[in-house]
């Protein structure tokens, strides 16, 4: 309960303009790797293998706390929505201008008249609501906000039996 209080509050901050963003210039490739070794920890006892690739470094104008509570959400979505294999892979490509972090699944996937709604609050595409157990249906709604306030673009592409892949752009200040 406190965990869904804490959601809701953290949104409608959001929502409201009320959050205070701490923007900075930070490593953003650096950060995702560190997210990846603290996951990769919690779940590699139950057979879970994340992988990351990057072809260089990128430093973005961002807040680090909001940007990481985006990638932390992705990563643990991936991981309830794994598959069998339980193979999660996390790329990121520099270009353009642009960082791009993919969070990759081999898991059931999400139909296409499903995916406009995925971000909306308390949405679950599953109708026995299997994520009821896992998590509170405010996750992706709180990712929209914080990416939408840092001007990112995002998205996601599913394939029911294949997967999801979930990602996000935001600007290079510099390559590493």
């Amino acid at each position: 309960l406190t965990s869904l209080v804490n959601s809701i509050l953290d949104l409608s901050k959001l929502q409201s303009g009320a959050s205070q963003f701490e923007l900075s210039d930070y490593d953003l490739t650096e950060s995702v790797r560190d997210i990846i070794a603290r996951v990769g920890k919690l779940t590699e006892a139950e057979g879970y293998q994340i992988t990351v690739t990057a072809n260089e470094q990128a430093v973005v104008h961002a807040d680090a706390a909001r940007i990481e509570q985006v990638l932390y959400n992705f990563l643990t979505n991936a991981v309830h929505y794994a598959g069998p294999d339980h193979q999660i892979k996390v790329r990121q490509t520099v270009h353009d201008g642009w960082v791009r972090i993919e969070v990759t699944d081999h898991g059931e996937g999400i139909p296409e008249d499903q995916l406009p709604h995925i971000w909306e609050r308390y949405y679950k595409s599953d109708k026995l609501h299997r994520r009821a157990v896992m998590g509170n249906g405010l996750g992706l709604s709180i990712v929209r906000q914080i990416l939408e306030q840092h001007g990112a673009r995002y998205g996601v592409d599913s394939r029911p039996g294949e997967g999801s892949t979930f990602w996000f752009e935001l600007p290079v200040i510099r390559n590493g």
